[in-house]
């Protein structure tokens, strides 16, 4: 796969464009309070529909360059564990420390890097990436009951969880018409 929209970005653009599909899933799995269980299935739902985004979208260069090398086991581990490293010190950098103050951030950073996408890539590109996150953001979402016992009773998408998704699906709509 050529890596020709890659070049369109600096460094930092592709670090926003391509860690902003984990940081929303992320965020997302912090929204709820899924237990111990829960957040794994959380954070399973979160691996699995970032990955589907590549059969979701097989044309779609951005999304495939993106996920370029995530079969590999390893290489995938080493990415995402530079991403975590450069995020984790972003985020003492800035000083955050509540739930409220991530979601802001990651909603911020979201929004820069779908603005890059809108001014860098195809129309077509851009939309799809838009439906991958915000389809990741609801995977995860619905992955875990929050509120029951033992996995029993609760809710499927918990409060915060949908006041989340509305502000995730208010930035991607202002974000793609600005």
């Amino acid at each position: 796969m050529s890596n020709s929209i890659r070049d369109k970005f600096s460094d930092e653009e592709w670090f926003l464009v391509s860690s902003a599909p984990s940081l929303i899933g992320a965020s997302m799995a912090k929204a709820g309070k899924s237990g111990f269980l829960g957040t794994i299935k959380e954070a399973m739902a979160n691996m699995k529909s970032l990955m589907s985004g590549k059969n979701e979208y097989p044309d779609n260069e951005l999304i495939g360059c993106i996920l370029q090398g995530a079969e590999n086991f390893s290489e995938a581990k080493e990415k995402a564990s530079l991403y975590r490293e450069k995020l984790m010190a972003d985020i003492k950098n800035k000083n955050i420390k509540t739930n409220g103050e991530f979601q802001n951030y990651m909603l911020e950073n979201c929004g820069k890097a779908m603005k890059l996408i809108k001014a860098n890539c195809s129309a077509t590109e851009a939309s799809q990436y838009g439906q991958w996150v915000k389809s990741v953001a609801q995977k995860v979402a619905e992955s875990a009951s929050e509120g029951g016992f033992l996995g029993f009773g609760g809710e499927q998408v918990s409060e915060n969880e949908k006041v989340l998704l509305t502000k995730i699906e208010g930035m991607l709509k202002t974000s793609t018409n600005a």
